[in-house]
């Protein structure tokens, strides 16, 4: 739907013109343009300092989960018949768990 407005002047009618009261009016929508834009400056900063933070804790996650790999693999390595039948142990588990 669209909509189309005319401005008709009658005789004796006056039009609006730029006054006091619409430099005021432009005033406010410049200081609100302002505000605006300081808001989205301010927020893409601390969307900047989140994903600063998210990475952060993303390497920190990777690095222990490598470090915990690197221990499991050694007591792997220490004791090999022990990690077998911890292995045979929990795929029996889970065969029986999944028949049910």
């Amino acid at each position: 739907m669209l909509l189309t407005f005319q401005l008709i002047n009658h005789p004796g009618e006056t039009t609006m013109q730029k006054n006091g009261s619409a430099s005021a009016i432009e005033a406010r929508i410049d200081s609100l343009k302002e505000s605006v834009k300081n808001l989205v400056d301010a927020g893409g900063e601390k969307a900047g300092q989140l994903k600063d933070r998210a990475l952060g804790a993303k390497d920190t996650l990777v690095e222990s989960g490598g470090a915990a790999l690197n221990r499991v693999g050694a007591l792997i390595k220490e004791h090999p018949f022990v990690a077998l039948g911890i292995a045979l142990g929990v795929g029996y588990v889970a065969i029986r768990m999944m028949r049910k």
